[in-house]
């Protein structure tokens, strides 16, 4: 029976090194179009957002379409200034939805608020991002 502890153990161990290699993951940029907007798709479902970080360049305007996965669990994507005030709250649904904004260069985090009594929230559950704006 010793082997049980070492295996949660070293379950563990690989987990957090996956955490740490997920967090170590060069962000998504976001695509320049010809009409000057940049945008990209952000995908939410069982407490993700893929891709996790985004980058974008700063004073350009910046296109996300939310898109969820199919499930029961109701998701909304809140996206946090530098002040820690929403910048932008949408509840996410089968339809996609976009949020268009024009930022400065700063880190913005955006992450799911969502919680069952008692429970984790979304957020504290891993589905949560960054995007970095850049000059």
């Amino acid at each position: 029976m010793r082997s049980a502890p070492l295996a949660l153990f070293c379950a563990l161990l690989a987990l957090s090194g996956a955490a740490q290699a997920a967090s170590d993951t060069p962000p998504s940029p976001a695509q320049l179009d010809a009409d000057g907007v940049q945008r990209l798709t952000l995908v939410g479902g069982s407490y993700f957002f893929r891709p996790e970080r985004i980058a974008a360049r700063a004073g350009q305007p910046l296109e996300i379409t939310l898109q969820m996965e199919p499930g029961i669990v109701p998701h909304r994507f809140v996206l946090e200034g530098p002040d820690g005030q929403p910048l932008a709250e949408v509840a996410m649904g089968s339809e996609p939805k976009t949020v268009r904004l024009t930022l400065p260069a700063g880190d913005y985090p955006f992450f799911c608020p969502n919680r069952l009594l008692g429970f984790k929230s979304h957020r504290e559950r891993g589905m949560a991002g960054l995007l970095q704006v850049r000059e």
